[in-house]
């Protein structure tokens, strides 16, 4: 059972769905028989007064005047656990119903108006404590709810009559499933109100006031309701309490303005609980907010609090296409409650699975909001606001999700962040991030993964996400112990062709990576760089690194890399003989890779005029011409290379370094074997015959001024 009720008042399982019927008297034609079944129903479930003063008749229009329901009833969700009680007050003094008809149990009018109604709710540990509705109004021991409807109006509405379980001993699930299923046998044109006004207090700890203005909704059947829309919702709560001997309040305020809900349809829900079927798992089409504001004050706080007063605000936000099925509600309540008893390990761990498969699945197509704005004083300022600038401010122009889904996302993206801390003593700026094509397990394979790691290590693969882009644009930082910004204009990372959660397609692009040369402080990378004239430090890079399947070839393409006005340099790399096993089973990539084979490499680099000056630098600190200083370093290095130093590659290599040196415009080694070369037998030779190499590798090497 969901739950289990107590004494005669027991129906909670319904109280949203019976009350909300009963509150509207746009529930007759004739009015008064209809009427009178909800009477008869709540009557027969411990109600203490469900009757109404007079029923006007004229033709086809009925006026139900002084209709009031009252009563109390209980509830449990643990029997182990104290019971909770609620009392309820529904009172209309005055409905009108216009072109009532009845056709068997289907019950029908044009129009039902009233001016005002009133629903007030009360909610306590025991329904003992009171004896009647009247003894728990009055206590100050109750939370309590008083909502006033004005001026509704609801047209073409219709309900087809279902006999509603009496629940005097506890509902059953197929009770509960039944109450539920009655919210699809209504249906409406149009229905509408001025204002909606919940007044909440929980003694003096929690007051609160919700205002709901202009509602109107279209277009309602077989659970489906075509439009949804207010215009505005605000509510304001206050909450006190004592923390380390401090009286502490904390005031909120909250505005939507322009809400509206398209095609939203409750059977997807009712089907997770398995009270009806659910044709379509779309919940809704769309759910937009033109504007949104909140305020958040805090009095009485610690100067250490976070922040004493918190605004939020944005403009219009939309979500669309919102999907749910596949889950099963009693399924998860039974694997809850038996987690309760707690089980041997291994039941649990079934139950768990239990839980994991119940929860089915969910999408959301696209998601939006724009135009954000966060400031935060901290205690101190906020006692000061309109002076003081927040100590923390943050905007944001626009942010998206597309794609959700239980187990992936399409993209995540976010444009015009800006942030500032302390009165612009930091201050960031980005223009644009995105973060693209995530996929991840489901929970149930993370459990079992998680579980499978503690014997099998390489179990925990299974559990690791995969992420297809990173990407972010025009990055700038300032803060106070900066001398200068620093920016990035670019960095993009994608990954993809994924083996399990490793890609094997790379690529990385950084580019406009500007700070400040002072932010290296090493004394003498500082003085070639200020002999160079760089006061900024300006790097990009670029790289791909790429796995084909077909040929097992791994390759390093187009690795690029430029310190601005410094130093040039790319390379490629291809090494072959690299088999998927590398990618399915990482921990054995020592062994894998042992059997790769070399095919063939290229690095160049150009444009150096660092190289120049770092030499320079060298040769003024050890009193010698910096021509004679590199040839003699290069000289010395090749004395040290033993056999491969009489080789015509190492002495075509060492000329063109003193070149290089002397004007380092650009030089290029490149290594083509003829054919691939096992890693292995590179190392072997490398140790044993090293003259040998530059043949094997087909080197070469040139230089150009």
């Amino acid at each position: 059972m969901p739950f289990q009720n107590f004494k005669r008042q027991g129906f909670f399982a319904v109280s949203i769905t019976v009350l909300g019927l009963s509150a509207q008297p746009a529930l007759s034609s004739p009015a008064s028989d209809l009427i009178d079944k909800y009477n008869d129903w709540f009557l027969a479930n411990g109600a203490e007064t469900a009757t109404y003063a007079k029923a006007v008749e004229d033709g086809s229009k009925t006026e139900i005047l002084d209709h009031k329901i009252e009563g109390m009833f209980t509830l449990s969700l643990d029997e182990d656990k104290p019971n909770l009680g609620v009392y309820y007050i529904i009172k209309t003094p005055k409905a009108i119903y216009d072109g009532s008809s009845r056709d068997g149990d289907t019950f029908s009018f044009q129009n039902v108006t009233t001016d005002e109604m009133q629903l007030e709710l009360g909610f306590f540990e025991k329904a003992e404590n009171f004896k009647n509705v009247a003894e728990a109004q009055a206590s100050d021991d109750v939370i309590k709810v008083i909502a006033d409807a004005k001026d509704y109006v609801i047209s073409g509405y219709s309900v087809n009559w279902i006999d509603l379980p009496v629940l005097s001993d506890g509902v059953t699930t197929e009770e509960f499933q039944q109450l539920l299923a009655a919210a699809t046998s209504v249906s409406y044109d149009r229905s509408s109100f001025a204002e909606v006004v919940a007044d909440m207090a929980m003694a003096d700890a929690l007051t609160g006031t919700y205002t709901i203005k202009n509602g109107v909704y279209s277009g309602a059947e077989n659970g489906v309701v075509a439009l949804a829309s207010i215009e505005e919702i605000e509510y304001k709560t206050t909450t006190s309490m004592t923390t380390d001997g401090r009286e502490v309040s904390t005031v909120s305020e909250t505005v939507y303005n322009d809400f509206s809900v398209k095609d939203q349809d409750v059977r997807p829900l009712l089907a997770l609980l398995g009270a009806a079927k659910a044709p379509s798992d779309r919940l809704l089409s769309e759910y937009r907010v033109g504007s949104f504001s909140s305020t958040i004050k805090t009095e009485g706080a610690s100067a250490s609090e976070p922040f004493g007063f918190l605004e939020v605000s944005a403009g219009e936000s939309t979500t669309k296409d919102v999907r749910m099925s596949g889950g099963d509600a009693a399924k998860l309540w039974a694997a809850f409650e038996s987690l309760k008893d707690k089980p041997e390990e291994e039941e649990a761990v079934d139950q768990i699975f239990g839980m994991l498969d119940a929860l089915g699945s969910y999408s959301v197509a696209y998601s939006d909001i724009n135009d954000m704005v966060i400031k935060a004083w901290d205690p101190i300022r906020a006692r000061m606001k309109d002076t003081k600038t927040p100590s923390f401010e943050a905007s944001l122009k626009h942010a998206s999700t597309t794609d959700l889904t239980t187990n992936s996302l399409g993209q995540v993206k976010l444009e015009g962040l800006h942030g500032a801390v302390e009165g612009d003593d930091a201050v960031f700026d980005l223009v644009s991030f995105e973060l693209a094509d995530l996929a991840w397990p489901s929970l149930r394979t993370m459990v079992e993964s998680t579980l499978a790691a503690e014997a099998d290590p390489a179990a925990a693969m299974k559990a690791i996400p995969t992420i297809g882009r990173i990407s972010l644009a025009g990055l700038n930082m300032q803060a106070k112990d900066l001398p200068t910004p620093v920016s990035l204009d670019e960095l993009t990372i994608e990954m993809g062709n994924h083996i399990g959660p490793i890609p094997t397609s790379l690529s990385e692009v950084i580019g406009g990576l500007s700070f400040d040369a002072a932010l290296l402080q090493e004394p003498m990378v500082l003085g070639v760089l200020d002999r160079l004239g760089i006061e900024r430090v300006n790097l990009t890079q670029d790289f791909k690194i790429a796995w084909d399947e077909n040929t097992q070839d791994l390759s390093l393409e187009k690795f690029e890399f430029e310190l601005e006005n410094g130093i040039k340099l790319r390379a490629d790399i291809q090494l072959g003989g690299i088999p998927r096993s590398l990618f399915e089973n990482p921990q054995e990539a020592e062994a894998v890779v042992a059997l790769a084979t070399f095919k063939g490499a290229q690095i160049e680099v150009m444009d150096s005029p660092l190289i120049s000056e770092l030499l320079a630098t060298q040769a003024e600190q050890a009193g010698l011409p910096a021509e004679l200083l590199a040839s003699m370093m290069i000289d010395g290095t090749l004395q040290q290379a033993g056999p491969l130093a009489e080789t015509e590659f190492a002495l075509e290599l060492a000329q063109a370094a003193k070149s290089f040196a002397a004007k380092p415009t650009n030089i290029r080694v490149t290594l083509a074997p003829q054919t691939a070369v096992p890693i292995m037998q590179l190392g072997g030779i490398a140790a044993l015959a090293p003259q040998q190499l530059p043949e094997m590798l087909g080197a070469t090497v040139s230089y150009t001024e």
